[in-house]
Order: C-alpha cells, then sequence, then structure tokens
C-alpha cells in the first residue's frame, strides 16, 4: 500500500515555532548582556558565532517580535478552551468562583513576581550582583584588554590618536611597522587599518604603543 505523507499541522507548526523563537530570543538576549557597550564593542572587535554587536541586537529584536506574533496566534487557537474555562468558572456559585480565583498557587505566584520586582528596582541580592556584573561586562571587563583612551577611539585618525595619547607619530608607524601593521598613511582611521590588516583596533592601538 502506498505510504500516504502525514498532513501538515498548523497547530503542530505554531507550538514548535513558538519554542523555537522563544530559545532564540531568550539566547540573543543572554548574548547581548555578555557584550561590552558602544565603540568597546568596536575596539575589541567583539563577535559571537561570527556575528557582531549589530548582528545580535537585530536577531533579538526580530525574534522577540516573532515570539510575539507567534503568541498571539497560539492564543487564538486557544481561544475555546481558554473561554469555556472563563465560561465555566462564571457558571459556578459566588463562593466557589472566589475559592477557584483566589489560590495559594497564584498567590505565590504574584508574591514572587512583586519581590523580583523589587529586587531589580531596590537592587536587593542576587539581582544587585547581575546589574554589577552587566556594568562590568558593559565596561569591557571580559572583552577589552587595553581600553581606549578616549571614546570612539576607533574613529580618530593615527595622527590625532597619536596626539591624543602623546605618542611621537613616526616612531608609532614604526613600531606598527616592526608588528607587520603598514601605515602609509597616518590620516587613515585606527579602524581603517584595523580591517586592512585584519587586526581590531586595539590590536593595532597595542602595535603602536609598541606593547
Amino acid at each position: 500500500m502506498p505510504v500516504v505523507a502525514n498532513r501538515f499541522r498548523f497547530r503542530r507548526f505554531v507550538t514548535a515555532a513558538l519554542f523555537l523563537t522563544s530559545i532564540l530570543a531568550a539566547g540573543s538576549g543572554i548574548v547581548l548582556f555578555l557584550r561590552p557597550e558602544g565603540s568597546l564593542a568596536r575596539w575589541t572587535g567583539w563577535m559571537v558565532l561570527g556575528l557582531d554587536k549589530k548582528h545580535w541586537e537585530a536577531v533579538h529584536i526580530v525574534f522577540v517580535i516573532a515570539v510575539l506574533v507567534v503568541s498571539a496566534i497560539h492564543l487564538w487557537f486557544n481561544w475555546r478552551p481558554l473561554l469555556s474555562s472563563v465560561i465555566e468558572l462564571a457558571s459556578r456559585s459566588p463562593a466557589h468562583r472566589q475559592r477557584m480565583a483566589v489560590s495559594w498557587e497564584s498567590l505565590a505566584a504574584l508574591a514572587l513576581t512583586a519581590v523580583i520586582f523589587l529586587a531589580a528596582v531596590a537592587p536587593w541580592w542576587p539581582v544587585g550582583s547581575l546589574t554589577s556584573l552587566r556594568s562590568f561586562v558593559k565596561d569591557g571587563g571580559l572583552a577589552a584588554r587595553v581600553t581606549p583612551p578616549v571614546p570612539d577611539a576607533d574613529r580618530l585618525t593615527v595622527r590625532d590618536l597619536c596626539k591624543t595619547v602623546a605618542l611621537d607619530e613616526r616612531q608609532a608607524v614604526e613600531r606598527a611597522r616592526v608588528r607587520g601593521i603598514e601605515i602609509r598613511d597616518s590620516l587613515q582611521t585606527v579602524a581603517a587599518i584595523a580591517s586592512a590588516h585584519h587586526l581590531t583596533p586595539e590590536e593595532v592601538f597595542v602595535a603602536l604603543r609598541g606593547d
């Protein structure tokens, strides 16, 4: 007998899509939690799985929206069971409805939510430790070996960067050359030189200083 292929079940598809999009939304959020802020990401060439800060931000935004959309579709497919539960609850006696509506489980969930909210605002331990960790990571604690001397240092020309950190330009360019970084025009930006040599701006700065 011929094998009949299983028909496409849209409800199963929505459930699987909700599961996968939730994982990617949460995963990208964790990655972004561990990223350095602003110019530090460019300075260190920060990447995860070949994607930089802008890529991960785009992934996170798209999948959070996807979770909301798929959740709405999932709710639409399950509106009848939800409506039946509401109608059943409404048909019970007032005393019974009160016992059903206010349960220990719902009160415990409400209390837990309130405690987490207050812990984030206060901040209390261990949530306070998470915010401190985020500040440490944001300032380059996990990514930067040498912090940039000024904000957006990667966008400065070599000449301006040398002036900023009081380096002799000719000596700095020679130190970089010895390390395999050819700088033919000191009016190039540090980022452009780093890109041309497949390095990070941080590595170019280290070479200029001779570290």
